[in-house]
């Protein structure tokens, strides 16, 4: 620190002791608490301080102190505090007390008695507390700090020093990439350009925190050097984060919004500058940051990884990715239940290899807020390994997150708000004993989600693509590894061909019950539907459907006696490909073989009914299983669903002619099911009448459909 910045510190600090000296204990005690109310930590804590001098042993102020402390990353103080209040006053019943008691400890790493203080919070909350579930998951993720180790490929790690860090928020640090002694990062501190906002950001000079503007820096023989804001035209009184760079590092993407959590990305172009543009342009991708979308990591100009709330996820933030294609982004498809959970994941960094992810999550496997994971995709089995917790000093019972490996892989950059840093987050720098090599390596194809586009499908002499039928025993056995191989083959030529749709069938054993065999088919279609979304398939492009027990591949009796054999070969699900144009690539679905003894006819009939244009009668659109018995007297029940939808649509019968079908639509309605109607198929994808009239040329049979 500067010897002219601390003698302005000392003035104002004297300043205000000299304020707060002159004020009577009343005054003290009633701003004090003002200003702990309102989340003005140094302020509350030098009022109440001086309250305490003056007024000693007031339990209600001496918790506020521990607290105030502790929001200020002084761990030991807030400690002395607080174990002072809750030994002289054990049955207090002050719920605060001790879910601040226990906090500290958990920061402090006193794993035993963090969770002692939890379950005396968890003893004197009530059971609808705000904190009684973060409670409960942080002595979870008390047990897991007792068992986390060292990482033994971090030599050491640092803080990078009064000279970037304030007693504000100082966070996503962004090395630059062409300069391998820069640094960009956020910082929300006295100074910034938005001032002081409220959560919905407008101006609150009472109970606000300060706006973020972007800064840089720059490391130096003698530590690290602040350069400043970037300036006027890229800061302003919003709040701006810097995001990332492209390949080149002459775009600079960022975010600015009105708040931390609703506002746009921009693209910065450095290396071209429009002297009468006031603004940087908008950034447009599928990401909704106005929505929530936030924390995106730029890999190239093609691929996004962000963290999200929206529907599919498998809970809180998810992360999810999106790549550019020809003249469009693709539809963000999750990462899948190995990296997400029902906690949050955010702020993913992928290293240059492609495969090796980190990000940040509070799951229980977490220490203690949100701690720095590493997960990486295995080629062969084509799927994300489960993640690993980067242990310490990467990680500590605060939030650690923001990680970010510098281009050379020797560094690592990323944000804390640990106890003894200078004020809220701070950024800190990790030395690497070796080289992160996944970070200084590239790989073939360039990025996970590619991976089997070249070498896991089948590529005969003449070109065919050849998928194998999934075989299944149970639910369970649909998600082995082989299985989501196959996925990962389906989705891989999936991305390379945008304009076809996926078509999931699932065939069942026969149990008797027709309609039990439907649900169960389209239940466990679901789950081959969840693969294939979560390597990046949209659901929209997936259509999933069961044919029950009604089409076997295998007799299930033979001479009158059961045939073991039957039940593994027709319970399965074939995965195909439609367009309503002919396919750019021959395509062949590879069936298990089954001898001509037990061979059944029913895949002939099933084959006939997928192709050209065709007519069927939806029944009715279900969320449970349909158990009107007045189908059962149809051999030729399906039920279509798509991903994520819930929603099931029964249909009979199977028309070359629109009369036809009509005539039994009408019949159907006369037996109770008033929403009958007739659908039209081409190649298996339903068509609307708005689709027909454009297709009527080539299928004139269309014309009674529309008209009807």
């Amino acid at each position: 620190m500067s010897i002219a910045r601390c003698a302005i510190l000392s003035l104002l600090f004297t300043i205000f002791a000299v304020c707060a000296f002159a004020q009577k204990p009343s005054e003290l005690l009633r701003n004090g608490e003002k200003a702990f109310s309102n989340g003005r930590w140094a302020e509350a804590k030098a009022m109440l301080g001086q309250y305490q001098d003056a007024k000693p042993g007031d339990f209600s102020v001496l918790t506020k102190l521990g607290i105030a402390h502790y929001h200020l990353g002084q761990g030991a103080e807030a400690r002395r505090y607080l174990e002072y209040v809750a030994a002289r006053s054990p049955n207090r019943r002050d719920p605060e007390l001790f879910y601040y008691l226990a906090s500290t400890l958990h920061g402090l790493a006193d794993w035993d008695k963090a969770i002692i203080a939890y379950k005396s919070f968890l003893g004197k909350c009530g059971e609808k507390h705000p904190l009684r579930a973060n409670a409960a998951d942080n002595i979870r993720r008390c047990v897991t700090g007792m068992g986390i180790g060292t990482n033994e490929t971090i030599a050491l790690v640092e803080n990078l020093g009064a000279q970037v860090n304030s007693a504000g928020d100082e966070f996503a640090p962004l090395p630059s990439v062409n300069y391998d002694d820069r640094l960009y990062y956020a910082a929300a501190r006295p100074g910034c350009n938005g001032g002081l906002r409220s959560e919905d950001g407008f101006v609150d000079l009472e109970k606000g925190d300060w706006s973020s503007d972007m800064f840089t820096s720059r490391r130096t023989n003698s530590g690290w050097q602040a350069l400043g804001s970037l300036g006027g035209l890229l800061n302003s009184s919003r709040f701006e984060v810097p995001l990332g760079f492209n390949a080149d590092g002459q775009v600079l993407y960022f975010f600015r919004g009105f708040s931390t959590y609703s506002g746009e990305i921009l693209a910065d172009t450095a290396a071209k500058k429009d002297e009468y543009l006031l603004e940087a342009p908008a950034f447009k991708s599928p990401m909704k940051p106005a929505e929530g979308d936030c924390n995106p990591f730029f890999f190239n100009e093609n691929t996004i990884i962000f963290a999200s709330r929206r529907a599919g996820g498998q809970g809180g933030l998810d992360l999810w990715y999106t790549t550019f294609a020809d003249t469009a982004w693709s539809e963000p498809a999750n990462l899948g239940p190995i990296i997400n959970s029902q906690y949050d994941e955010t702020t993913p960094f992928l290293a240059n290899d492609g495969r090796t992810l980190f990000f940040s999550s509070n799951r229980p496997e977490s220490m203690g807020g949100e701690d720095i994971f590493s997960a990486v995709f295995d080629d062969l089995k084509i799927d994300w390994q489960a993640p690993v917790n980067m242990g310490t000093p990467i990680n500590t019972p605060s939030n650690d997150a923001f990680f970010r490996l510098s281009s050379d892989g020797k560094t690592a950059f990323f944000s804390s708000d640990r106890f003894g840093g200078y004020g809220e987050r701070d950024i800190y720098i990790a030395y690497c004993k070796d080289d992160i090599t996944a970070q200084t390596t590239t790989s073939k194809p360039e990025l996970f989600y590619a991976v089997g586009a070249e070498n896991a499908l089948t590529s005969k002499p003449e070109m065919v693509v050849s998928i194998p039928a999934i075989l299944y025993e149970s639910d369970q056995g649909l998600r082995s590894l082989d299985n989501k191989k196959i996925a990962g083959q389906v989705a891989a030529l999936a991305r390379k061909h945008p304009e076809t749709t996926v078509l999931v069938t699932v065939f069942t054993e026969d149990s008797g019950q027709s309609k039990f065999d439907l649900y169960y088919g389209i239940k466990r279609a679901e789950i081959v539907g969840e693969l294939l979304t979560d390597r990046g398939v949209p659901a929209g492009r997936i259509t999933l459907r069961s044919a029950g027990s009604a089409y076997p591949i295998a007799r299930t009796v033979i001479n009158g006696a059961e045939n073991p054999a039957s039940a593994k070969l027709n319970s399965r699900a074939e995965i195909t490909f439609t367009s309503l144009d002919p396919l750019s690539f021959d395509f062949q679905l590879e069936r298990p073989a089954v001898s001509k003894i037990i061979a059944a006819n029913g895949l002939e009939e099933w084959d006939k009914k997928s192709k050209g244009l065709y007519f069927k009668v939806e029944a009715t659109s279900a969320r449970q299983i349909l158990t009107n018995d007045a189908l059962a007297m149809f051999s030729d029940i399906m039920i279509e669903s798509q991903p994520g939808s819930g929603a099931y649509q029964y249909s009979v019968g199977y028309f070359d002619k629109y009369n036809n079908a009509a005539q039994l639509s009408t019949e159907l309605q006369g037996v109770g099911f008033q929403e009958a109607r007739v659908i039209a198929f081409i190649n298996g994808i339903r068509i609307s009448k708005a689709e027909a009239v454009g297709l009527l040329k080539k299928y004139p049979d269309l014309g009674a459909f529309i008209k009807g």
